[in-house]
């Protein structure tokens, strides 16, 4: 009987110790990501808004109103988020995110004063 329980026991430790080795350290840095195929790149498209009228999605690009599929030659719309639009070009094929927000835009944040707004 003895042997049954020592048997058990040393089984219920491997599986015990397996179950432990899978857990993750919830404060470990961030593992780093695959790159994505859409290319953070200056481009000569200045993205100024993104609305959602009815189910459309609505970007304003270089003053222009544009929605998902429409040209921007040599650009075509073809993703707009609620924070940042894709757009292919034409000749290369290459992807390029616009988006609304910048890291330099949120470093002049440090600058403002008490609640937020700049003095």
């Amino acid at each position: 009987m003895w042997q049954v329980n020592i048997w058990l026991l040393i089984v219920g430790m491997a599986v015990g110790t397996a179950s432990a080795q899978q857990l993750n350290d919830p404060t470990a840095p961030p593992q780093s990501q695959q790159p994505s195929s859409i290319q953070v790149q200056r481009t000569d498209l200045k993205l100024t808004a993104i609305q959602q009228q009815a189910s459309t999605m609505v970007a304003y690009i270089n003053g222009k109103r544009v929605i998902e599929g429409e040209r921007l030659p040599p650009y075509t719309i073809t993703t707009i988020k609620m924070d940042h639009v894709v757009v292919r070009h034409a000749n290369t094929g290459n992807e390029f995110k616009l988006s609304l927000y910048t890291q330099s835009s949120f470093l002049s944040d440090s600058t403002a004063g008490a609640g937020g707004q700049n003095e």
